[in-house]
C-alpha cells in the first residue's frame, strides 16, 4: 500500500488557493457594482497626473472597469471548477482508492487554474500538476511470494 500523504497535502493546498480566486472574483464583482467604489476610482483617475499625461480618457476608464467586472465572474467560475476537480481528486486518492482517476482530475484542475487564469494561478496549478504526476507514477511495491 502506497501512502498518498503528499498528494493529499498538495491537493488540499491547491484547493484552498483555487478557492481564493473565487473570493477575489466575488470581491471584484462587489466592488465594481458599488457606486461609492466606482466614484472613488474615477476621482483617483482624474486627479492622477501620470494618467492625464498618458492620454487615458474617460472612455478608456469605462472600458477598463467593464473588463475588471467581467474578470470577476470569470475568476469565480474558474476557482469553483478547479476547487471541485481538486476535491474529487483528493477524495479518490485517499486510501489509495483510484489513483488514476485522481491523477486525471489533478491534471485537469491544474490546466483549469493554471491556463485559465493566464498564469496568475501558477502556484495552485503547479501543486495540482505535481500531485497528478505523483498519483500516476507512484506504484505499490511488488512483493514476491515464494512457495
Amino acid at each position: 500500500m502506497v501512502k498518498r500523504t503528499g498528494e493529499v497535502i498538495m491537493g488540499v493546498i491547491g484547493i484552498v488557493l483555487s478557492a481564493l480566486f473565487s473570493i477575489i472574483g466575488i470581491v471584484l464583482n462587489m466592488g465594481m457594482n458599488s457606486p461609492e467604489v466606482m466614484s472613488q476610482i474615477e476621482e483617483g483617475m482624474e486627479s492622477d497626473p501620470n494618467l492625464q499625461e498618458s492620454g487615458m480618457t474617460a472612455g478608456d476608464m469605462s472600458a477598463f472597469m467593464e473588463t475588471a467586472e467581467s474578470m470577476g465572474s470569470y475568476l469565480v467560475i474558474l476557482g469553483i471548477i478547479a476547487s471541485i476537480l481538486g476535491i474529487i481528486a483528493v477524495m479518490t486518492i485517499v486510501k489509495n482508492k483510484k489513483p488514476v482517476l485522481s491523477g486525471i482530475m489533478f491534471i485537469l484542475a491544474a490546466l483549469v487554474v493554471g491556463l485559465g487564469t493566464i498564469g496568475f494561478g501558477f502556484i495552485p496549478g503547479l501543486l495540482f500538476l505535481i500531485a497528478g504526476i505523483m498519483a500516476f507514477v507512484r506504484k505499490p511495491k511488488r512483493t514476491e511470494t515464494v512457495y
